[in-house]
């Protein structure tokens, strides 16, 4: 594990001694697959075994963790992110009611909200990992567009100076090539063990949610997951579109870049991760000995895949291409510097860590303290920004 240690250490470098200049709240947004603090039977998807919310609450910090569909398109999903901190009763949009037959303000989704007082006056600093990275980006688009014709409270209105910073963690800004993969041997999502540690599966039937009550698919009394998965598998959510396959292919997410930009008054960090290495016979790449064994087979899938852009994409976490964390459409990122300027995005020293132990599941305790320290130091940056 030495060459991971280095890594951090070159990331916690860049702290130094920071000076508190904000308090604003800081918001955990879950990537592909995640979940809330009350599912998994205390099992969390930020910190594993140990509640990485909490850790950084104790050291001072207002943290707080949205729950969104953890197979949805980010649309959707920052729009419930939206409504968790803000508060208020979710609403998808007339738009989307009307072309896709979605219940546009589902009965179960009114929230008190985390942070009512949210606003201008009162931005918010926004960390997602892997798609949750994305969904922090449609959050910010969402909050500035005013949509014609939508009653809805967010989307009928523009709503500017509400992000303090949006860090995004081992997030693919260009798409991964493990999309096709992916669609193509779909059926290991059924599996979601990677991701549950030691919880069996009975008890993920019961602790698990794929959010999506809007489409007439609230779970059953008595559903397994695997009945339930199926029964999604046929319903119109399953096209590509309506699903997060679309946000995170390289082509939908170029398509999301061509009308983003950012914001002046934003801070941007994007923190990438890696857990391969070339092979000695060419461009291609295999799993180093920190990538966790299960994720070892699309590890080498995405490290040989012919079909990627170029080999500047073989490197990668065991889910995303580190090339895709570090460049938005064909700007590169600069290495951070030690001083943060607003309205332009940085890359944050490379971690390597693999794609689910850089939010701690399948590491070590001592891996965990250290990632507690790497996210402590991520937070006394963003509370030292003016």
């Amino acid at each position: 594990m030495i060459r991971r240690y280095f890594h951090v250490g070159i990331y916690l470098c860049f702290s130094g001694i920071l000076l508190s200049q904000n308090n604003y709240p800081i918001i955990l947004i879950h990537g592909f697959l995640g979940w809330g603090r009350d599912e998994m039977a205390g099992y969390y998807y930020w910190g594993g075994k140990t509640d990485l919310e909490a850790e950084l609450q104790s050291a001072g910090h207002e943290v707080y963790t949205v729950s969104v569909g953890p197979i949805s398109p980010n649309w959707d999903r920052a729009i419930e992110a939206f409504y968790q901190i803000k508060g208020g009763q979710v609403d998808y949009g007339n738009e989307k009611a009307e072309n896709y037959d979605i219940i546009q303000k589902p009965v179960g989704k009114n929230h008190p909200g985390f942070y009512p007082q949210w606003s201008a006056e009162n931005p918010v600093h926004l960390i997602g990992h892997s798609q949750g990275g994305s969904t922090a980006k449609m959050l910010e688009v969402l909050l500035q567009t005013s949509f014609e014709g939508d009653d809805s409270p967010l989307l009928s209105n523009e709503f500017a100076g509400w992000i303090a910073s949006i860090t995004t963690i081992s997030t693919p800004h260009n798409g991964t090539t493990l999309v096709p993969l992916m669609l193509d041997v779909f059926p290991f999502a059924l599996n979601l063990a990677p991701w549950f540690g030691g919880i069996d599966n009975e008890k993920i039937d019961d602790l698990y949610s794929f959010d999506l009550e809007h489409w007439h698919l609230e779970k059953r009394p008595n559903e397994s997951l695997k009945e339930y998965y199926v029964r999604i598998a046929q319903s119109p959510v399953s096209n590509e579109k309506n699903l997060c396959t679309w946000d995170l292919s390289i082509e939908g997410a170029a398509e999301f870049n061509n009308s983003y930009h950012a914001d002046k008054d934003v801070y941007y960090f994007s923190i990438p991760t890696f857990s391969t290495i070339k092979k000695n016979n060419g461009p291609t790449h295999k799993p180093d000995k920190n990538m966790s064994f299960h994720l070892w087979p699309i590890g080498m899938l995405i490290g040989s895949d012919e079909n990627s852009p170029d080999s500047s994409w073989y490197e990668n976490d065991g889910i995303c291409n580190t090339v895709s964390m570090t460049t938005i459409g064909d700007v590169n990122m600069p290495l951070y510097s030690g001083k943060a300027e607003k309205g332009s995005w940085v890359t944050m020293p490379r971690l390597n860590y693999d794609h689910q132990a850089i939010v701690g599941h399948n590491v070590s305790k001592p891996e965990r303290d250290d990632l507690i320290v790497l996210y402590k130091n991520h937070c006394k940056l963003l509370y030292s920004l003016k």
